[in-house]
């Protein structure tokens, strides 16, 4: 009998865009249908507690469009169900329906759009002279390093030091100073940033990359999961690192954050403590911490839709560590670290877990200021400006 490979794999790639609509679809089914109502998720969680309604009630009854973009994406709602259900799926389709039907003005948040030639972050490499060309950007590697776009923008000198490290001990690394597409996905525009991770891929295929090290957790998982990168090696800068780390030199008592993305399998926040613990470092534990933690009020683009509510997450991540002893809170994604670097007055220091296990001391309370400062004066009304324009 002939078969058709090419019609076979058609009808497949078909079945298979069927299959993830109908799950998409059938999460707020599911939890309408199945929510217990315990209200264990609504621990930590600012979109339902003001609510007071459980997720199964919000989906009998519809999402509204400011609730949707209301909600963290942290998943510790789906974290703490005892049913595995998972409430932050429903909120997050309900965002994509939004922009579809054009419920909300997508083009007032384009300044986070990473596929866009102005965004707050390119313009902040602009005006400070952030520039990687002396790496190898272009150049064919086995190796890749992506230290994610938050990292590579306000933190360019740990950036160059990360990359000297793996230069040292991989023959050839190239520089990958791409985005992984997440903030398109968590606006609500999923085709786009699929369109940016395939671009990366394309790219580290056309330069040979067989393994990529990731210092950024949003990256590391949404590339881990994704079929077009199953011949490549993924893997996080803290194993790839691990024997490059330095040994304690102080007293101080650490306290780690674990991220929203690293919530259920906990790479990361078990890599960093492993670290910690060889090289004798003195830490402590917060209340909310591994899959219980508290979103640092940066997932979802939550910070740009509900500020209020971010800085009452940086707030309690901040006063969780002082209360567990810790005098500096560490934290292994970027964003996390710019968060609680935000909060003035602050008992705990916050340095990224690479500046401990580095020896490289960064002051994070210095960002927000920088980066207001590109605004002021007329010509930061003009570039503010250049972030709208088409």
């Amino acid at each position: 009998m002939h078969v058709n490979i090419n019609s076979n794999s058609f009808k497949l790639n078909k079945i298979n865009e069927v299959n993830s609509l109908n799950q998409e679809k059938g999460w707020a089914k599911r939890i309408a249908a199945e929510c217990l109502d315990c209200g264990r998720c609504a621990e930590s969680c600012r979109i339902l507690t003001e609510l007071n309604e459980s997720p199964g009630q919000i989906a009998r009854r519809g999402i509204e469009m400011d609730e949707a973009y209301g909600c963290a994406l942290c998943g510790k709602c789906e974290a703490m169900c005892p049913l595995g259900l998972s409430p932050w799926r429903m909120f997050e389709q309900r965002r994509v329906e939004a922009v579809k039907q054009g419920e909300i003005t997508i083009e007032e948040y384009q300044y986070l759009f990473p596929d866009r030639p102005d965004t707050v972050m390119s313009m902040f490499r602009e005006y400070y002279g952030i520039d990687y060309s002396e790496l190898n950007t272009s150049l064919p590697a086995q190796t890749g390093f992506l230290p994610g776009c938050t990292m590579l923008t306000y933190s360019p000198e740990l950036t160059k030091r990360v990359y000297a490290a793996l230069a040292k001990k991989y023959e050839t690394v190239l520089f990958l100073d791409h985005c992984c597409g997440i903030p398109m996905y968590h606006i609500g525009l999923p085709e786009r940033g699929d369109k940016i991770k395939g671009e990366l891929r394309e790219k580290a295929r056309h330069l040979g990359v067989k393994r990529l090290i990731t210092a950024c957790p949003n990256c590391y998982y949404q590339f881990k999961k994704e079929a077009a990168f199953q011949d490549v090696e993924i893997i996080t800068v803290y194993e790839a690192l691990a024997d490059e780390f330095i040994a304690n030199q102080g007293s101080e008592v650490y306290a780690i954050h674990d991220s929203c993305p690293d919530r259920f399998e906990g790479i990361f926040g078990s890599q960093v403590r492993e670290a910690l613990d060889r090289g004798n470092y003195r830490r402590t534990e917060m209340k909310h911490h591994g899959k219980n933690s508290v979103c640092c009020g940066s997932s979802g683009q939550l910070g740009h839709f509900r500020p209020e509510w971010a800085a009452e997450h940086e707030v309690q991540n901040l006063e969780e560590a002082g209360k567990a002893g810790a005098d500096t809170l560490l934290a292994y994604c970027h964003a996390c670290v710019l968060n609680f670097g935000n909060i003035a007055d602050h008992k705990s220091k916050v340095r990224h877990a690479l500046n401990t296990l580095l020896g490289f001391e960064e002051n994070y309370d210095e960002v927000k200021g920088k980066a207001a400062a590109m605004f002021e004066g007329e010509e930061g009304y003009e570039r503010y400006l250049k972030l709208f324009q088409d």
